[in-house]
């Protein structure tokens, strides 16, 4: 296109050459091209995705919270063995799908370490040693790098609570200096968000473990959104409902493999690699 309108307001093949850094038998062949008419071949090519159509149908229809094309990828790759880059996805649904209503909003971004982002998912019917069983699925989501820690608990009582954050401390390799939580009764005694006093044993082992606990305002969940997302993303990607595990320690080592391989899609918002060199650098 751009060679199209330079050459339409006079410039010379040779000019246009060398503005914009490439061969004049380049622009000859793009400027015949335009000439005859000819279609570009690749907008016939079938799309990859076109084998999972009826699961990507499927998916959209299901979705009530925005869409989510990360976690409809990881889906498609976990669920249905989807061979394809997420890049062939979105290419996939610009085609075929209407585009997303504009929402006007504001990336803020963390230095690493500073904050993480905690909170738990309910998954019921998980079976374990052949009898299905209601689970709790904390998640810690480390706010720079999009890496996160998924550990599984029967209880959400305090000593459940203080138990899922040392497992989730030990798999991320560190603890972040503010921990942005809901306003649970184990996190907090009275009142809500800022104003929220914290409960002693929790503020025991917080001082113990030096970070500060940020509990958000009530509803609203946009606050933590990042580990909001992964909750969904959980629920989409690997969601062990539908599988056995002999004990809750295999599903515990299924699903943090399911974790690594997940960083290892997804692409860090901050930096442009991948969470998993993200979190490691």
């Amino acid at each position: 296109m751009t060679i199209q309108v330079l050459h339409e307001r006079g410039s010379s093949n040779r000019a246009i050459a060398r503005t914009l850094g490439v061969s004049e038998k380049a622009v000859r062949y793009r400027l015949a091209r335009l000439r005859s008419g000819d279609r570009d071949r690749r907008r016939d090519k079938v799309f990859r995705a076109e084998a999972v159509a009826e699961v990507i149908a499927h998916w959209f229809a299901c979705q009530t919270q925005g869409i989510n094309l990360q976690a409809l990828y990881e889906h498609l790759v976990a669920e249905h063995g989807y061979a394809g880059s997420y890049k062939s996805i979105q290419r996939y649904v610009r085609r075929h799908y209407p585009r997303p209503k504009i929402r006007t909003r504001r990336r803020v971004e963390t230095p690493p370490g500073a904050q993480g982002q905690a909170d738990w998912g309910a998954f019921g019917g998980i079976v374990i040693a052949h009898e299905p069983v209601d689970l709790l699925a904390f998640h810690l989501v480390l706010s720079h790098s999009r890496h996160e820690a998924v550990v599984w608990s029967e209880t959400k009582d305090q000593l459940a609570w203080l138990t899922v954050h040392n497992g989730a401390f030990v798999r991320l390799g560190g603890v972040p200096a503010v921990l942005r939580v809901d306003n649970e009764s184990t996190a907090i005694a009275h009142g809500a968000g800022p104003w929220g006093q914290v409960t002693v044993a929790y503020q025991a082992y917080a001082d113990a473990f030096r970070f500060h606990v940020d509990a958000t305002r009530p509803r609203q969940p946009q606050e933590k959104g990042k580990v909001e997302r992964r909750v969904r993303g959980h629920r989409q990607s690997f969601d062990p409902r539908g599988r056995s595990f002999s004990s809750l320690a295999e599903l515990q080592a299924w699903t943090d493999a399911q974790v690594e391989a997940s960083a290892k899609r997804r692409t860090c918002p901050a930096t442009g690699t991948s969470v998993w060199e993200a979190w490691q650098a």
